[in-house]
């Protein structure tokens, strides 16, 4: 049974920005069995969108759905170079709502669970952002300059998420890759922080979030796999399914520990639920450990650590 409906993409034209980003190469990969017309994908080096021309451009492109994966998504950079931040998420995304109102297209843009400070829990579509980084504060001015100019905007609020093989910039791609450095230079231990999160593989996200396209919603939702983990356990998970737990023991840190070494304040838990697509019913989120078993069994992992099995 396919749980994903075709409906309302058919014969749409899609520009994706940020498209070799974790989240954009998602989305190419979900749409190329969705029938839409053509997908247009730029990665940031044939589409900057800091660049008010080269966006506007794109007009003759004719887009009936501008997914903006766009975005610089390293905090701790957001942190010490703020105006950067700001150029790329708030006057990039500026650039492309002119580009959706001439070109009269709906916007989907990717939220991050970045915007909350986790103090109220679980976090819903009603909860009051309250970001604690210059990153998040930036992605929210983004978010509310989206909605005050396009309210039929789809926005997905989602949690912190893995994907994209060697360009995951997140702590699943690094993890891996640091452990492969561990094992080449005979290192048999490496400590990881208690902070709790929901992985989410951005296949999945991509997936779920063109079903809500698909029928033609709007407004906010908030997207996450099913569970939570703190990033020991997603650490130890790692080396169970990579087939690495007698070469190397990973080992239990405080997240406040890990902080200290961290210029952007993060929230120490930030559990979302995903209320409106379960009240709709169009919550197609796996639990995160199936989710991450399915990412680690991809050739690129299997090539990282093929010496090692």
């Amino acid at each position: 049974m396919n749980l994903f409906k075709k409906q309302s993409l058919t014969g749409k034209n899609i520009l994706i920005t940020g498209a070799t980003g974790m989240l954009g190469r998602a989305f190419s990969e979900a749409l190329s069995t969705e029938p839409v017309k053509e997908v247009f994908a730029f990665s940031h080096a044939e589409l900057d969108v800091t660049d008010r021309a080269n966006v506007l451009r794109l007009e003759r492109i004719q887009p009936d759905v501008i997914i903006h994966c766009a975005a610089d998504v390293n905090a701790e950079r957001c942190e010490i170079e703020p105006e950067r931040c700001r150029a790329i998420q708030v006057d990039g995304t500026a650039n492309i709502i002119e580009l959706a109102v001439q070109t009269g297209a709906q916007i989907f843009y990717p939220q991050s669970f970045l915007i909350f400070d986790g103090q109220e829990l679980p976090i819903t579509e009603k909860t009051n952002p309250q970001p604690l980084s210059v990153y998040g504060q930036c992605k929210l001015e983004a978010e509310k300059l989206i909605l005050q100019n396009l309210p039929q905007a789809l926005i997905v609020r989602m949690a912190g998420f893995f994907g994209g093989e060697e360009n995951d910039k997140n702590f699943v791609g690094l993890l891996t890759r640091k452990i492969a450095q561990l094992l080449s230079e005979g290192v048999s231990t490496y400590q990881v922080g208690d902070r709790i999160w929901q992985p989410t593989w951005t296949l999945d996200l991509a997936r779920n979030s063109i079903l809500l396209l698909n029928e033609n919603k709007s407004g906010l939702y908030s997207m996450s796999s099913q569970g939570e983990a703190s990033f020991y356990d997603v650490a130890v998970a790692c080396v169970e399914d990579l087939g690495l737990t007698n070469l190397i023991r990973i080992e239990k840190v405080s997240a406040h520990r890990v902080a200290r070494n961290e210029k952007a304040r993060r929230p120490d838990r930030a559990i979302l639920e995903n209320k409106r697509m379960i009240e709709e019913s169009l919550d197609r989120q796996r639990p995160w450990r199936i989710a991450l078993s399915e990412y680690l069994a991809r050739p690129y992992f299997k090539t990282l650590f093929e010496r090692y099995r």
